[in-house]
């Protein structure tokens, strides 16, 4: 598997930070691509996050997925309730994705995992406008996988 390539964008409008990803996700990658992502003007802790996860495969260990929320604990506590929703598709990212949830010690940080986009943003929130976010999305992921 290749190295982790990740793009993202900031819609600030929505109040929604949506990711892509391919390749092979370890801690120290993510944690870079995460810290990257706070240093956009437009990043707030209290966003909500579409996480796709559907192309990569986790080569991070168990314990690496308690030192991401130890480090997430330091550094992204919100103060208001905020939903992380993480897209998936195969064994290894429902392993690694429900671990991260079930190891999730922020009251305010809602986390749930879906197979497809749709179902994530709209468990988000109902209320966004789909076709403009799915047509972000799709340009976010063609960017990922090349």
């Amino acid at each position: 598997m290749s190295l982790l390539k990740s793009n993202y964008i900031i819609l600030k409008d929505f109040n929604l930070l949506i990711e892509c990803h391919s390749g092979s996700l370890d801690l120290k990658s993510y944690i870079n691509f995460v810290k990257r992502t706070t240093l956009d003007p437009l990043f707030s802790k209290n966003m909500n996050y579409l996480i796709d996860l559907s192309n990569i495969v986790f080569t991070a260990s168990i314990d690496d997925i308690t030192k991401y929320n130890t480090f997430s604990d330091e550094n992204f506590t919100s103060q208001i309730k905020r939903k992380v929703a993480l897209v998936t598709n195969s064994p290894n990212q429902m392993v690694f994705t429900t671990l991260f949830k079930t190891g999730n010690t922020q009251k305010l940080k809602e986390i749930e995992i879906f197979s497809t986009k749709e179902s994530a943003l709209e468990w988000l929130n109902s209320s966004l406008d789909k076709n403009e976010i799915f047509s972000v999305y799709s340009s976010l992921k063609e960017y990922s996988l090349k």
